[in-house]
């Protein structure tokens, strides 16, 4: 990332599953990790915007949580745009 950046993007991904289920994952979980990573790097939050998926990812999505027996899929992503602090 530049160092003159004012805005920035990141991506919260979070699992799905008995994976996650046994892990204690979330998609809350994964937007407080990607937050704190944000707050770290000088930025502040502006607003976060569920990513929709297109219906080739959704069919892929639901593949491998049938060839998996459910114990893995991957959740919509949730996009955070920050703001340069100060």
């Amino acid at each position: 990332m530049e160092s003159g950046s004012i805005n920035m993007q990141r991506r919260a991904s979070g699992r799905g599953g008995w994976i996650a289920l046994l892990a204690g994952e979330s998609r809350g979980k994964a937007v407080e990790r990607a937050i704190s990573d944000i707050n770290g790097e000088g930025y502040r939050v502006v607003f976060v915007v569920e990513d929709s998926p297109s219906f080739f990812w959704k069919l892929l999505n639901l593949l491998l949580a049938l060839v998996t027996l459910g114990f893995y899929w991957r959740t919509s992503d949730l996009l955070i745009i920050g703001e340069r602090v100060g």
